[in-house]
């Protein structure tokens, strides 16, 4: 009866003839045979041809790296099992031209194997299989990173993020709204890419805004330290403290085209130095919390806002699109808290305080002034 031991030595031996060029038609059948059984082998046996110089056996893609760890298990056991390598070989029962080509053979799979790693390591980190999360208008969803981060993706918001992170460093891309929780891990800083500035932290909490329609970009800290860096000046990185806002304005401000306004607010000349910004300390509500962070909690608090941005909170929570019939009405200023509102009843308490008429059509509410 043949053991699996005498299998995995017939293997060794068959690749060692193959590798010296001195295997017969009938034990290269033998060796496909047995490679097709015994695929952890398989892929030593294409690093052998690789690295011999033959261009049909380029396999650094193909091959999972469990495999490849589980087959150089199997080969290195072979020389733990209670023999010494001398004991192995000799076990083959081969003359000393197939013992040489065998120790040839190991040291050269050992070779092969580190390249390997290495060359997979160094893949993995300069292009990671990505994964992309949306929120779409009018929920709002929950992910848990590979790190154990866990993230809040608000409506109308996408995460792009790597499947699994490097060892070194962890690195996602925002375009919305989010709120972090983030896994401590003191030698893999946690960056995140938004707009035109990166957050960089360790361990903390905190929430960022960076909406592609929004003139401003907020970065809201509520536990731990962050260090926020500008695109345009990485020399001048901002410390940030609990309980601390950083907003920054970008001056090139996007007209209502994209979701179709009536009235269309012109672009202002380009400005070379067109970023500024201000942090501020944050003052706690009632209930213990943040308005920058209650959309977490389905809640949306309104805190003196122009009427424009609150249409844009307004067509990301309830999936709509809000036109502006009259210019006038962009720059009022509204402050509310809603929950379980609907987007009718909104507007209804908007409409005491603030004078305007509203029409819907569909998902299309059209507002003029009164």
């Amino acid at each position: 009866m043949v053991t699996k031991s005498m299998e995995n030595s017939r293997i060794i031996e068959l690749m060692a003839k193959k590798a010296d060029k001195g295997a017969s038609p009938e034990e290269l059948e033998e060796l496909t045979r047995l490679l097709a059984a015994n695929p952890s082998y398989a892929y030593f046996h294409e690093i052998v041809h690789a690295l011999k110089g033959n261009q049909d056996h380029l396999e650094l893609m193909t091959p999972k790296e469990e495999l490849v760890d589980h087959g150089w298990q199997d080969l290195s056991g072979k020389l733990n099992e209670g023999e010494s390598g001398a004991g192995l070989l000799k076990r083959m029962h081969v003359g000393m031209r197939w013992v040489a080509a065998a120790v040839f053979l190991i040291v050269l799979l050992t070779g092969a194997l580190l390249y390997y790693k290495k060359s997979s390591a160094q893949l993995q980190a300069e292009n990671p299989s990505s994964v992309v999360s949306y929120a779409g208008f009018g929920v709002t969803r929950k992910l848990v990173l590979s790190d154990g981060t866990k993230v809040w993706l608000n409506a109308g918001s996408k995460l792009t993020y790597p499947n699994i992170f490097p060892g070194d460093r962890r690195e996602v891309k925002l375009e919305g709204e989010a709120y972090f929780e983030v896994a401590k891990a003191s030698k893999a800083p946690f960056s995140v890419h938004a707009g035109k500035i990166t957050v960089g932290v360790l361990g903390t909490s905190f929430n960022v805004k960076a909406y592609n329609g929004d003139k401003d970009i907020e970065t809201t800290l509520i536990t731990g330290k962050v260090q926020v860096t500008m695109d345009n000046e990485p020399e001048k990185p901002i410390l940030l403290s609990p309980h601390e806002k950083l907003t920054i304005v970008n001056e090139k401000e996007s007209a209502r085209e994209k979701k179709g306004a009536g009235v269309q607010v012109p672009e202002p000349q380009k400005a070379y130095n067109a970023l500024r910004y201000q942090v501020q300390r944050l003052p706690q509500s009632t209930d213990n919390g943040f308005v920058e962070t209650a959309w977490v909690n389905n809640k949306l608090v309104i805190n003196d806002e122009s009427f424009e941005a609150v249409a844009h909170m307004l067509e990301r929570k309830y999936d709509v699109s809000i036109r502006f019939g009259d210019e006038r009405l962009l720059q009022e200023h509204i402050s509310g808290v809603f929950e379980k509102e609907s987007i009718d009843e909104v507007l209804q308490i908007l409409k005491m305080t603030t004078g305007f008429r509203y029409k819907v059509e569909g998902k299309t509410i059209y507002l003029s002034k009164q």
